[in-house]
């Protein structure tokens, strides 16, 4: 019987041994995950045992260190979940965040698995929504360019100087505003609106202090020498807007594109002592731009970034955990796939429930120790050793017993 407790010994032991062996391996492999050998004693109804079997071979799915790169599209997982990738044919989990862009847009690994997430609603829009419901698909980024988009709505932060009077003739009357006489306004700004066909629309703005009432001012908003747009400002004792803050424009570039209607937002304009000074300006319109590059935000966004220095997002990556992860069995080229034991996929945006968030530019170690499996591997050789040793002594005993006169 002692050969049979040495043989399932010395398999259990090289089994462990293939199993550090394989860890050893992939110590440098990209989101690789740990194995360990179980073992467990065989009796079947025998007092001195049978031996030992494998029992189980389980995986360790602790966080390997994190480690920043210089590419935008190197993704890491900081907590719990999988990448949830495909191939069109089989779905499989992943903790390998090495992605690239292949030659149709796709979001790809080494070998070849697309990168899934949710869609969004309209690609082409100004401000899209992630459909973060949806049934994850394989993300796309489209090479087109981004339409142009009409300014609608902006905003300026400024102040006006409290000290400044009006401009007054000789006689003290006040002189009418016309933009080619500066002796008719007290100060002067632009803001660079945009038409329907991207084309650049420079709104020039003028400011004249009133003549007639405190703490009153006149704003008049030209485009290519036309009035497109005026209010009247006035201001509290403490130098607090509390009229016309909101400046309508309205005009027809005459370039064949559509009429500019805008709101610019004057609420925080302020009248204190001090200088004119323009302290923040911008707008909603933009011209069309072409796709220079991507990048993923910690939520997984993933986001276009266009020569026209806007930003859109293009999908979210989808996010996969599961009840039992020691469940997924192994599928090779680092990664796993479903199976009844582990249960179905639970999907999820990163940072939601026990999903981890996502690092751009940063990868995840293999999670295996090196001298933690090079002393195991000295224990499970040495384990070898004595099952093979016990083969042996058994030998010697039954040479004794056959030498027996």
């Amino acid at each position: 019987m002692a050969f049979t407790q040495g043989v399932s010994g010395l398999n259990a032991a090289s089994s462990q041994l293939d199993t550090i062996g394989h860890n050893i391996a992939n110590s440098q492999t990209v989101g690789f995950k740990k194995s360990r050998t179980e073992f467990a004693d065989l009796y079947a109804g025998a007092k001195a045992g049978l031996g030992v079997q494998v029992s189980a071979i389980t995986q360790g799915f602790s966080q390997g260190a994190l480690e920043t790169t210089d590419r935008d599209l190197d993704l890491a997982i900081q907590g719990g979940g999988f990448f949830r990738l495909t191939d069109g044919q089989q779905v499989t989990y992943s903790r390998n965040g090495q992605f690239q862009m292949d030659s149709n847009g796709f979001l790809v690994n080494n070998t070849g698995g697309k990168l899934t997430g949710y869609p969004v609603d309209d690609p082409t829009s100004a401000n899209p929504v992630v459909l973060a419901g949806a049934q994850p698909v394989a993300i796309q980024v489209a090479q087109g360019d981004l339409d142009a988009s009409a300014t609608t709505s902006g905003s300026m932060t400024f102040n006006l100087n409290s000290t400044d009077t009006a401009k007054v003739d000789t006689n003290g009357n006040a002189i009418a505003f016309d933009a080619t006489n500066p002796k008719s306004y007290n100060w002067q700004t632009s803001l660079t609106t945009y038409d329907s066909q991207g084309n650049a629309q420079q709104v020039n703005m003028y400011f004249v202090k009133s003549a007639t009432a405190d703490n009153s001012w006149t704003v008049h908003a030209l485009n290519k020498g036309n009035e497109v747009g005026t209010s009247n400002l006035t201001f509290n004792e403490n130098g607090k807007i509390t009229g016309g803050d909101t400046l309508n424009l309205s005009f027809n570039p005459n370039n064949g594109a559509a009429n500019i209607n805008a709101n610019i937002d004057l609420a925080n304009v302020t009248q204190n002592s001090g200088s004119f000074v323009v302290k923040a300006a911008g707008q909603n319109g933009y011209a069309a731009g072409s796709l220079t590059g991507i990048s993923i935000a910690d939520n997984g966004d993933v986001m276009g970034k266009y020569s026209n220095n806007q930003s859109r997002a293009l999908g979210r990556v989808a996010l996969a955990s599961f009840t039992n992860e020691q469940g997924l069995k192994p599928d090779g080229n680092n990664a796993w796939v479903a199976t009844t034991n582990s249960g179905q996929e639970l999907l999820g945006s990163a940072g939601t429930g026990q999903l981890g968030s996502l690092l751009s530019q940063t990868l995840e170690s293999s999670n295996v120790d090196l001298a933690s499996e090079l002393v195991t591997m000295i224990v499970a050789q040495r384990n070898y050793q004595a099952n093979a040793q016990t083969i042996k002594t058994q030998d010697q005993i039954l040479q004794t017993m056959v030498s027996l006169r």
